[in-house]
């Protein structure tokens, strides 16, 4: 267990409270907005802070991350939004129980228009916070299979886009695809981009997931995780981007 200093401590809590700084007053403008009434709005430019934008994929300020990302749902519901918000609100960890009640609201009275007008992107980020906060076992099981299946994809495409050889000795590695992916998100499609090679932590977070399991059924999650490691160390595309990866945080393997 790692023990922080008390200067380290007071910057994690100056680091935290900074990413949730004014999510109070960002939930608050939603207070009084019905579903049916987020669905009628559309996002336009005109709800968008133009000069606050920035390149940075994932802002530590809440409001310029939420202001960046309701200026690429340009065109899309309200309601979409809103409920995107509600994921990265969870994520910075503010008032993380009420949130997940509203969403799980949400979700039980839009699901059909959420499946409808989400992408498959925040499709899997619900999935990811259901199994995360849901205590419903069975529930968080079942979407278990979609993250594991659309991080499968993703790795597979990425392997696919590099056009690497199966044989690990001979691969061409395309340097400037590679370049690409180590550079940041690209586009794959319906809003998922291709493994961020390096850095990306998807598969960190699975294993996790496929964790929590454990106090469901050790042996079934046993066998899972065991498979998972297995597939590590054979030639497959996890193989592959495993042996790009850079960051040792978010690796997905043991050893």
């Amino acid at each position: 267990m790692v023990t922080h200093s008390s200067w380290q401590r007071k910057l994690i809590l100056i680091f935290r409270s900074e990413k949730r700084l004014n999510a109070g007053k960002i939930i608050k403008t939603y207070n009084d907005r019905s579903f049916d009434e987020m669905k009628a709005t559309t996002i336009t430019e005109s709800m968008c802070d133009i000069e606050a934008l920035t390149n940075e994929r994932k802002s530590t300020d809440l409001e310029n991350h939420l202001n960046n990302l309701k200026y690429k749902s340009l065109g899309e519901s309200e309601l979409c939004f809103y409920h995107n918000t509600l994921i990265i609100l969870m994520r910075r960890k503010y008032k993380i129980d009420k949130t997940f009640a509203e969403f799980e609201r949400l979700w039980e009275a839009e699901s059909d228009y959420l499946l409808t007008h989400l992408s498959l992107r925040w499709i899997v980020s619900a999935c990811d916070t259901f199994i995360d906060h849901s205590n419903n076992t069975h529930r968080a099981a079942i979407l278990m299979n979609v993250v594991t299946l659309m991080n499968t994809l993703r790795t597979y495409e990425t392997k696919n886009f590099l056009q690497l050889s199966t044989n690990a000795e001979s691969m061409p590695l395309l340097t400037e695809k590679t370049d690409m992916l180590y550079a940041g998100d690209l586009p794959l499609y319906d809003g998922l981009t291709y493994f961020r090679i390096g850095t990306d932590d998807s598969l960190r977070n699975m294993r996790k997931r496929y964790n929590k399991f454990q106090k469901v059924d050790k042996l079934a999650t046993s066998i899972l995780l065991s498979v998972f490691e297995k597939l590590q160390h054979t030639d497959s595309a996890f193989a592959t981007l495993r042996a790009l990866h850079r960051d040792d945080w978010s690796k997905w393997w043991l050893n």
